[in-house]
């Protein structure tokens, strides 16, 4: 099939020229033909045409004239053929015929043009002069231009004057109309025809339009016309039109060819091995720094990206490098015994000397090759001589351990190659070298196994320690240690044999043999585990080992079940198509997998001509017909045919042909494309080659033409701005979108359609996700743009970035800086512009957010204040208490970022930081300056406070004396425990005397509403040990105090509780998780004599300060104690406290319940204590649930009569097992 057609003549344009218009109009001739100037062939221009009357010709007088006549100084002009034209030399103008010189008048450029043109009149269509006239009439009414032309014997001249655009568009109706349509092929790179057809041949159409000409972009590549720079094959695009068109039409494909292929990705192949170590991308000159150069080792190609010509320049650069490289490298081979090769350090060499090492690979080879620069190469060599001879080499022959166990010795050499044994070793001792022979070597010597160790020579006492423990180690690992496996065949079972043995190799490592010596079926396991104490018995390791060996019976099992069938083949077809690595042979084994089978092919075994297959029973059925076939039908000419669908071809063929090629190369076949005739019409597909090679590649091909039908194109409209967003990081999203649905995604650079290409599912499922995707994007990509000053930028950021994550997080926006506070536009203009993305309310609230935090920023301020040390003290209080005052008081509670700095007690500076906001910064001097006043003018007062009723004025956590110091700003000192001396009162003179006045009049003075005389012997048992004191103050507001009996009070409360443990804990038989004990132990009283007073105030809460805004006017305060209330509170009180000291008396049993898990006393306990408060209320018994330091802390100790202990011990044990 043909792209191209007969191509028709083109006319010939014989020259186009613009010249300056230098009058103010030019005047045409009416129906006449015009002569027009040709610079470039005027030999070409014939005799103007005659009428059919004859006339004289036309001459230069009866043209108007279009300069003056002194324009041309000395030049005959002449209109016609004969016209040979004059360089302007100078040129002078002259108004009403006067000649005046213009020399020194600045000349004007016009807007219009000249533009001539000439057409062949072979490839001109046959028109009559009236209809010539007319169609120039018409463009010169149409266009506002001025045409003028003039016929010769073989073509047509025309002038054609007026504004640039115009004379173009005149010119191209003329040449269109007067000339016969042309057919041109041009050939573009085949990877540029996408763009040149565009999103749904939209650029194409644009095109053929705008231009009017046809274009058809051929679908196949031109054979031959591979380009190593463009690493693209070309094709053909076929334009048919008028030439002026045509031509344009060419222009602007190539403008998009010029587009689609400035940038080019060369690459240069370093064909000599030797040079591939030494070259270094960064020694290579004249590559500019736009383009990306890379060397990959491994494959010897330096890839070139970037502009195509920079590219093509740096490719000359390259080769030139490598020519240089290759003429200044030599190779240099020294013969060096085996023994002594390990002692060169390769890396050391390559690293000091730039010269690369090569050690030989067959053991009986004892040239070692050094490549390098020629000079360097001997310093080299001299280097590794000298270098080892400073060594000290020991050898340590391990085949002599284990009664001279050589294939033992072989196996520890191969279990320490491949596990790293030896590494503590290495590590402990990093001077000394340990060689191991390699696989080769091992098999090269029947009688010895050397590992050598070396070192320098002043190591010398490392390399006995390494070989001592080299020593220990191969003797702890005796033949009794492993287990040597040879019943399963390494061809068929390798990669199972290893998935097996993977899930036990930590503690028993494997080997097989066969990975290092190919046909060697033999599996080493190893034990080594570690035991905490000893080594166990040869026994145990034997019955361990043979329980790894069991895990692989089940291919023991399917090896057994295995089929045997022999051949009978000559030697020469066996290897030429089941021979290792033969396609035929990988699609015989490709096609047994399919079923999960396993299939083993020896050649020539038993005898020479015989063929034993070996494998699972329908795997050998199988594979018997295929070698029967093969084997009746063995030619390699064999043909099928068959049909694939038109739409397919270009698919099958693929880029460059890749697709057919690999086809070919993966059957082993040949592979002939019919003609495609009609785009509809199925084509015809030929292969060439073995029988059976022919079935697979039809079956591939017809599988992949059904998979290629379902393929189709969808298109996203996406905002170039979004394309980054859709893409994700690192092109995740794109990723994760093509390999979970087998699509591709395009992305273009400057074009907002995005096409899905793929079977028709995964396009449908690709193209929701990419347009839910967008939908978010679109949403959630709203931007602004605010400014911070560049000093605030720390304080919008953070420490560690917590800030602005904080604000990320709370509004879920995107938030980057788009300068650097060191740039220059930064330190000129002092702001940072800040980008936020999100949605308009998120953006909105986040950038008000960072707004506010500029606004503190600036409002943030540094004082210093000179304080002598002496009142340091009294600004900071008691605990801190007075410093933490002064924050509060002026509003510091919520700034963040602030700060008081005073000096430590140890430091005699005088100099007191702070730092936030002006306004609390102002209030704190404030208040610390009337806190030094008012220290200045203060003293000190002795008060009389008696001992005992010193603690008073400290309160629970010190909270009355914090008040005092609060309420009345002096300094109370209470003297500590043990300490001696009078309370004193530190302050003005005012305050002292209020604050005095408080603590005699309220808090030394002994307020109580009702006292009560408990027996001491009952107190225990009436207070329930300080709970039931608990319950009267939290339930009936009724505090409960002992004054001097307080300590006395406190001390029966914690005394040591008589548990009798012999009898209710469990025996040593028993097995029981909780036991009971209740026992009869007489009146709950003590041996103490006297009362002990209990002391009973009412005090009810007040929550009205809680509830009461702390910017609310102060109100009076309410008198909350209501009589009434009062007085019905300690009623209760004082009944629950005589029914508790009648219920002593009753008291007589103890019930002991021992728990085995005392994790459990919680559930007794009870959320805040609720459960046990509510089995004391229930039962009216005193209850002890002891604590973890007790000392006897498994037993629950209840006291009451006989039915409250029954019953509290039921719930207590009904609480332990919930």
């Amino acid at each position: 099939m043909s792209l191209e057609s007969e191509q028709v003549e083109q006319p010939q344009v014989l020259e186009t020229q613009e010249v300056q218009e230098i009058s103010s109009s030019v005047a045409s001739t009416n129906d006449s033909a015009v002569t027009t100037a040709d610079e470039t062939n005027p030999t070409e221009v014939s005799e103007q045409e005659s009428s059919v009357t004859p006339k004289p010709l036309p001459s230069l007088k009866d043209l108007p004239s279009l300069v003056s006549k002194d324009a041309f100084p000395r030049s005959k002009v002449n209109w016609g053929p004969n016209m040979k034209p004059v360089p302007f030399s100078s040129i002078s103008s002259s108004a009403n015929s006067s000649s005046t010189s213009i020399s020194s008048i600045k000349r004007m450029k016009s807007k219009t043009i000249q533009e001539s043109f000439t057409l062949d009149l072979e490839s001109q269509i046959s028109i009559s002069k009236p209809e010539l006239s007319k169609m120039v009439l018409a463009l010169k009414q149409n266009l506002d231009v001025s045409i003028e032309s003039t016929l010769s014997k073989n073509s047509r001249t025309f002038l054609i004057s007026g504004n640039p655009t115009n004379v173009r568009a005149a010119k191209r109706e003329l040449v269109k109309k007067l000339t016969r349509p042309i057919q041109t092929i041009m050939e573009v790179p085949s990877k540029c025809k996408a763009a040149i057809i565009g999103s749904g041949g939209k650029t194409i159409m644009e095109i053929s339009k705008e231009f009017d000409v046809k274009i058809k972009v051929a679908k196949d590549y031109n054979e031959g016309s591979f380009d190593e720079d463009l690493d693209d094959y070309t094709s053909n695009v076929t334009l048919f039109g008028d030439f002026e068109s045509v031509n344009q039409a060419k222009e602007r494909i190539s403008e998009i060819v010029k587009e689609e292929t400035k940038n080019a990705t060369i690459r240069i192949n370093v064909s000599d091995p030797l040079l591939v170590p030494f070259i270094k991308v960064a020694d290579i000159n004249g590559i500019p720094e736009s383009l990306k150069v890379q060397f990959f080792p491994s494959s010897g190609e330096i890839v070139v990206s970037g502009l195509r010509e920079q590219a093509q320049d740096s490719k000359i650069a390259i080769q030139n490098y490598i020519d240089r490289l290759s003429l200044e490298l030599t190779e240099q081979k020294v013969k060096i015994p085996n023994k002594f090769q390990f002692l060169i350090n390769a890396d050391e060499i390559k690293e000091k000397y730039n010269v690369m090492v090569t050690f030989p690979t067959d053991i009986k080879d004892e040239f070692v090759s050094f490549s390098g620069e020629e000079n360097k190469v001997k310093d080299a060599i001299d280097y590794a001589r000298n270098s080892s001879k400073t060594f000290i080499v020991d050898t340590l022959d391990i085949s002599k351990a284990h009664s001279k166990n050589i294939e033992h010795a072989r196996i520890l050499v191969l279990y320490f190659t491949k596990y790293p044994v030896l590494e503590k070793i290495k590590k402990d001792n990093p001077t000394v070298t340990i060689t191991l022979p390699t696989p080769k070597e091992l098999i090269a010597d029947d009688a010895i196994v050397n590992i050598k160790i070396s070192a320098k020579s002043d190591n010398s006492d490392a390399i006995k320690v390494v070989r001592k423990e080299l020593i220990s180690l191969v003797n702890s690992i005796t033949p009794e240690d492993t287990l040597v496996i040879n019943d399963l065949d390494y061809e068929l079972f390798h990669k199972s044999i290893k998935h097996t043995l993977l899930s036990t190799e930590n503690d028993y490592p494997f080997i097989q043999i066969g990975d290092y010596y190919p046909g060697n079926d033999t599996i080493v396991i190893i034990a080594t585990s570690s035991y905490d104490d000893f080594k166990p018995s040869s026994e145990e390791i034997k019955s361990n080992l043979e329980n790894i060996s069991a895990s692989l019976d089940p291919l023991r099992a399917t090896f057994e079940n295995m089929t045997t069938k022999v051949f009978e083949i000559d030697s020469s077809t066996q290897n030429t198509f089941f021979s290792k690595d033969t396609v035929t042979l990988a699609l015989i084994l490709n096609h047994i997998g399919k079923d999960q089978g396993h299939v083993q092919f020896k050649l020539n075994t038993p005898s020479e001509n015989e063929l034993t297959i070996r494998g699972d029973e329908f795997a050998i059925k199988t594979v018997a017909k295929i070698v029967k076939n093969i084997v009746d039908n063995p030619s390699t000419k064999s043909k099928l045919s068959f049909e694939i669908p038109s739409n397919s071809v270009s698919r099958l063929i693929g880029n460059k042909g890749s697709n057919l090629q690999a086809t070919k190369a993966k059957f082993d076949c040949q592979i002939d494309v019919g003609e495609q005739t009609d785009d509809k019409a199925p084509v015809e597909v030929t292969l060439t080659g073995l029988e059976f090679n022919l079935t697979c590649a039809k079956e591939f091909i017809l599988a992949e033409t059904k998979k290629w039908a379902d393929i189709i194109t969808k298109e996203l409209i996406v905002p170039l701005k979004l394309h980054r967003n859709l893409i994700g990081p690192n092109g995740s999203y794109r990723t994760r979108l093509q390999d979970k649905y087998n699509v591709f995604i395009h992305f273009p650079r400057d074009n907002e359609v995005v096409t899905i290409r793929g079977p028709s599912r995964g396009v449908k499922k690709t193209y929701e996700e990419l347009s839910s995707l967008l939908d978010f994007e679109r949403e959630n990509s709203n931007k602004i743009v605010i400014k911070v000053p560049s000093e605030h930028v720390p304080r919008v950021i953070g420490k560690n970035g917590d800030v602005i994550n904080d604000i990320r997080a709370e509004f879920g926006v995107e938030m980057d800086f788009l300068q650097k506070a060191t740039d220059d536009e930064v330190k000129e203009s002092g702001e940072v512009d800040l980008e936020i993305t999100g949605t308009r309310t998120a953006i909105k609230e986040a950038a008000n957010k960072v707004e506010q935090i500029i606004k503190d920023a600036s409002d943030y301020t540094k004082e210093t204040i000179e304080i002598d040390h002496a009142y340091h003290r009294n600004i900071v209080g008691t605990g801190g208490h007075v410093l933490r005052d002064i924050i509060s008081k002026a509003g510091g509670d919520n700034i963040k970022n602030k700060n008081i700095d005073i000096p430590n007690s140890d430091q005699e500076s005088n100099i007191i930081t702070i730092q936030g906001p002006k306004s609390f910064v102002s209030k704190v001097i404030k208040q610390i300056n009337k806190i030094v006043e008012d220290a200045k003018n203060s003293e000190t007062k002795e008060i009389d406070v008696p001992k005992e009723r010193q603690g008073a004025l400290i309160g629970p956590g010190g909270m009355i004396r914090r008040q005092l110091e609060n309420d009345f700003h002096i300094t109370l000192h209470v003297p500590n425990k043990g300490e001696t001396g009078p309370v004193t009162l530190t302050g003005l003179p005012e305050n002292i005397e209020k604050a005095e006045r408080k603590i005699f009049s309220e808090i030394l003075k002994e307020d109580f509403d009702l006292e009560i005389e408990v027996p001491a012997s009952i107190h225990e048992f009436v207070s329930e040990r300080g709970a039931f004191i608990h319950k009267l103050r939290m339930d009936e507001f009724v505090s409960v105090k002992h004054g001097s009996a307080t300590r006395r009070a406190n001390n029966l409360n914690r005394h040591a509780l008589n548990i009798p443990t012999d009898k209710v804990r469990p025996t040593e038989g028993e097995n029981i998780k909780t036991k009971v004990t209740i026992l009869e132990v007489g009146p709950a009283t003590v041996s103490e004599e006297g009362v002990i007073p209990w002391k009973l105030t009412y005090e009810p809460i007040d929550l009205s300060s809680i509830l009461t805004d702390e910017n609310e006017e102060q109100k009076p305060e309410k008198n909350t104690d209501d009589d009434d209330k009062k007085q019905a509170a300690l009623d209760k009180a004082s009944e629950l406290i005589q029914e508790r000291i009648q219920l002593a008396s009753k008291a007589t049993y103890a019930g002991f319940v021992w728990v085995a898990d005392t994790r459990k006393f919680n559930k007794v306990v009870g959320p805040g204590g609720s459960n046990v408060k509510n089995i004391r209320s229930s039962t009216g018994v005193l209850i002890n649930v002891p604590r973890k330091n007790d000392s006897v802390n498994d037993i629950i100790y209840i006291r009451g009569t006989k039915e409250g202990v029954e019953k509290a011990t039921e719930l207590v044990v009904k609480s332990l097992k919930n």
